[in-house]
């Protein structure tokens, strides 16, 4: 596709539009793959999961094609850039490529597709929350979900959705341990005298 493109950027409005239907998964792929990078940058989680949940609440709505807002669909990416970003996520994505194939049932019809968005934006909100090192675990599944939506295959979309309970479940552990912990610190603080 960024071979294609006639200029030297091109912006997510115009990859969205011209991918059409497939664009929700495309773009819940493109935000995120930032999260499975192998080092944490503060902050991150949320500029990238905020417009995915966007794109996944208009999935859940029964939207035919994703509409982002206009500074995201500005947002310019060099050819460069997305080369470099493909060549990283490409071992990534081969691997859960391989798995993938047409596997239709109701979990890949319009219904399925309105769960995946629901299921992707409730993702998007673990994502976002202040957890340091636990954005990996619902990106991943939220990027298999979305190669599971743009193959109808149910088998990757229930996959996706197990995993996304399973990150969901650690990453509210975690948070919930953090939040106890300070409690706890905060309470032998003003109890001692």
């Amino acid at each position: 596709m960024a071979r294609d493109w006639p200029s030297e950027t091109l912006t997510l409005g115009d990859l969205a539009a011209a991918l059409g239907q497939r664009g929700f998964g495309v773009l819940v792929v493109i935000f995120a793959l930032p999260n499975l990078l192998p080092f944490y940058l503060p902050g991150l989680s949320t500029v990238v999961g905020l417009p995915m949940m966007l794109v996944a609440a208009q999935l859940a709505l029964g939207r035919t094609r994703p509409a982002l807002p206009g500074f995201v669909a500005r947002r310019r990416l060099r050819r460069d850039t997305l080369r470099l970003v493909t060549a990283r996520a490409m071992p990534w994505l081969l691997r859960v490529e391989r798995m993938v194939r047409p596997r239709p049932s109701a979990l890949a019809g319009a219904r399925g597709e309105r769960l995946v968005g629901a299921w992707v934006f409730i993702l998007g909100l673990v994502i976002i929350l202040p957890t340091p090192l636990t954005n990996g675990p619902p990106a991943l599944a939220c990027l298999i979900l979305a190669m599971g939506l743009m193959e109808n295959d149910s088998l990757t979309i229930a996959l996706g959705a197990l995993l996304g309970l399973l990150a969901a479940a650690l990453s509210l552990t975690i948070l919930a341990s953090i939040g106890w912990a300070l409690l706890a610190g905060l309470n032998h603080l003003i109890g001692s005298p």
